[in-house]
């Protein structure tokens, strides 16, 4: 599998990089910035929340632009799901017991006999939404090494009018 394309303009990078992310800015600096409100769907929930947490992060790079709002949203869709299969296998547990029931001649119910555990289907949901977070924040400059490269793109750009990218990546964890 190749390895993704490098955005940046740091000057430890090749030359080649530093010239793509310059074709970059200057191929979507006409496009709208990416909105600062989530969508009207996701306004009072998780999404809604990550949305707001996440956005003013990607609003520092000069690369994230509104045509990037799905996988915006796909991100912050991926992190409620993550957040509300949690919750569900804190309340339920990993797995759940079987139980098979047990019938007379009549078709009565007699009793029941435990069979085993099955997994909670918001295991599945959760790893799912894991590995869905983890490519998209990649996509979108989140993870540690690409959070690197937009510190390098913004770091010329950066004003004291307001919290820094390492201020607002340090937050709590309020979605």
């Amino acid at each position: 599998m190749p390895r993704k394309m490098k955005v940046t303009k740091s000057p430890e990078n090749k030359a080649y990089q530093n010239r793509r992310t310059e074709m970059v800015e200057k191929a979507t600096e006409d496009l709208q910035p990416l909105q600062t409100s989530p969508p009207s769907y996701m306004k009072g929930t998780i999404a809604g929340r990550a949305w707001q947490r996440i956005t003013p992060i990607l609003r520092q790079s000069t690369i994230i632009k509104n045509a990037d709002r799905s996988t915006v949203e796909a991100l912050c869709t991926s992190i409620s799901l993550y957040r509300l299969s949690f919750d569900d296998i804190q309340q339920n547990g990993i797995q759940t017991p079987i139980y098979k029931t047990l019938q007379n001649s009549r078709g009565e119910a007699v009793g029941q006999d435990f069979v085993g555990f099955k997994k909670n289907p918001a295991v599945t949901t959760m790893d799912a939404a894991i590995r869905q977070i983890r490519s998209l924040s990649s996509e979108l400059g989140l993870t540690p090494t690409s959070r690197a490269s937009l510190l390098s793109l913004t770091a010329d750009d950066e004003s004291d009018d307001g919290p820094s990218l390492a201020d607002m990546l340090s937050g709590g964890d309020d979605f």
